[in-house]
């Protein structure tokens, strides 16, 4: 019992190691319902809520622990805090991350009768959407690694612009119990062999009950997702557009230093130089290192040059008004504009119960981190194309893209992931892009300092990118696309209450069967 109980141990946290390799830049897609069904198959072999409890820890700890570590280096090599300090940190969030899975597993095992096939194929998904959800908003957020960005490649982005993300994750937890159900019937099958001729020997009806229906409804999912991925819910608009993104690929370490301002604007127009025929150039977040206004005289310059070109110039650049600092874009050109970061992140760019955290460790006095959040504000134009932008992270709260929408024609996002050095989180940046672009219907720019920048298709297709950590300009051809997904109408509501709804429904059928 006790060699049972530590290989299941190490079967979860090995499972949720695996499960980034589901992601970017593996795009091992079949990993994800393969890694949540041997943490549905640990669970089943679970004697008590707290055993659940365990194994739904060690898969968080496992899965989070390869997947997002790479804060890690934002903090010690660009924070400048001691190693033993950025690891604790580290260390913390991972395991603050890995109580969701952990509070699933407790209250799936203590509210529910595992052993029930339809208490799984209800319970199972819903609970794991609802706290996908809720990760998503508690303390401002964490909105990475959902099971449904891993699917950017596979037949289940199908459903994505029906629904949204969430309902990739359901599909995808959904596959995962299909799985567990097949293999346990055959288990147990295999197990009955030869013990009785009749047990061995089941009738039709018993196999097609325990073996053929689950396997049916996980093979007419993904033909079904196959189907949808060919249907096109939105539609060009107006004539292609030349795009031009522009790579400067500025090391982190000499990007604040004010010594370093007019080489990397110089750099940015030296790299501009031969795209002005582009009727839109768009430059990363904070390309411009020197907050408005002290940087007017350069942008007026840009501003001059764009319209001599009858070009636009988006770029990111701090913005300072009414005695606030905003982490803030601008548009140069024939027509202006200017963006205010709505959503920013913790630590990073600005300091929760800063009176009290504000300068107690090192890190938390990061270049450029008391920035103010800006509201809602209307869409930018670059001629006729209305543009939806978003700084950073922005990209992954769907609430803030679906505001944009249908209004807007395209998706960029500026960022700046040298925070994150040689790691896999740029690489997941952009795959939450490419999930956007596939629930909205429209093309997404990415465009980042050191990488990846990149053009995404509307079906959420990577038509063209630039190498990572190399300077270079990216030139495309996009098109303003008009119509909604049902996504964009309805939202994340939908697959919420429905998770919902399936939830009631699993405690009806376990109370009647208890």
């Amino acid at each position: 019992m006790k060699t049972k109980f530590i290989f299941l141990n190490i079967l979860v946290l090995l499972a949720g190691g695996i499960m980034p390799f589901a992601f970017a830049p593996m795009h091992l897609f079949p990993l994800a319902p393969l890694s949540i069904a041997a943490l549905l198959w640990a669970w089943l072999h679970a004697d008590s809520p707290k055993a659940c409890a365990l194994f739904g820890f060690l898969f968080g700890i496992g899965m989070f622990g390869v997947g997002v570590s790479w804060v890690y280096i934002s903090i010690h090599v660009y924070g400048n805090t001691n190693v033993f300090l950025s690891v604790l940190i580290t260390a913390l969030f991972i395991s603050a991350l890995a109580l969701f899975p952990t509070v699933q597993g407790y209250l799936l095992k203590r509210f529910f009768s595992l052993d029930k096939s339809l208490v799984l194929i209800t319970a199972f998904p819903a609970s794991w959407v609802l706290l996908e959800w809720v990760r998503g908003k508690i303390f401002t957020g964490f909105p990475w690694l959902y099971l449904g960005f891993s699917q950017t490649g596979s037949p289940l982005r199908g459903y994505a612009p029906l629904f949204g993300s969430f309902a990739v994750s359901f599909v995808v937890v959904l596959s995962a119990v299909l799985v567990v159900l097949v293999i346990r019937n055959i288990g147990l099958d295999s197990q009955q062999s030869g013990n009785d001729e009749r047990v061995c020997g089941n009738d039709d009806k018993q196999i097609w009950k325990n073996r053929i229906i689950p396997l049916f409804i996980l093979v007419l999912f993904w033909s079904f997702g196959i189907v949808l991925t060919r249907v096109s819910w939105t539609q060009p608009t107006g004539q292609p557009m030349q795009v031009s993104l522009v790579q400067g690929n500025v090391p982190q370490q000499i990007k604040w230093n004010p010594q370093q301002v007019l080489p990397t604007i110089e750099k940015y127009i030296r790299l501009t130089q031969p795209h002005w025929d582009s009727p839109l150039i768009v430059w990363p977040e904070a390309a411009i290192p020197l907050p408005l206004p002290f940087a007017h005289s350069d942008v007026d310059k840009l501003k001059a040059t764009a319209r001599k070109h009858h070009s636009y110039l988006l770029t990111g650049i701090p913005i300072e008004t009414d005695s606030k600092i905003y982490n803030g874009a601008v548009l140069l050109g024939m027509q202006q504009g200017q963006y205010l970061k709505r959503h920013l992140v913790p630590f990073g760019e600005y300091v929760p119960l800063e009176k009290i955290f504000r300068g107690l460790i090192q890190f938390l006095d990061l270049p450029m981190s008391s920035f103010s959040a800006g509201h809602m504000q209307p869409l930018m134009k670059a001629g006729r194309l209305p543009i939806a932008l978003y700084i950073c992270y922005e990209i992954a709260y769907s609430d803030l893209v679906r505001s944009d929408l249908p209004q807007a024609q395209v998706l960029i996002t500026i960022s700046d992931d040298a925070w994150f050095g040689k790691s896999s989180a740029a690489a997941q940046h952009l795959q939450i892009g490419q999930m956007r672009s596939i629930e909205s219907g429209r093309y997404g720019l990415f465009c980042a300092n050191n990488g990846i920048t990149a053009v995404i298709s509307p079906k959420g297709r990577i038509i063209r990118r630039l190498p990572q950590f190399e300077e270079g300009v990216l030139t495309a051809k996009i098109t303003g696309m008009k119509g909604s997904t049902p996504w964009v109408f309805w939202g994340d509501l939908p697959i919420l209450l429905f998770s919902i709804l399936t939830l009631l429904i699993a405690l009806s059928i376990n109370k009647k069967s208890s």
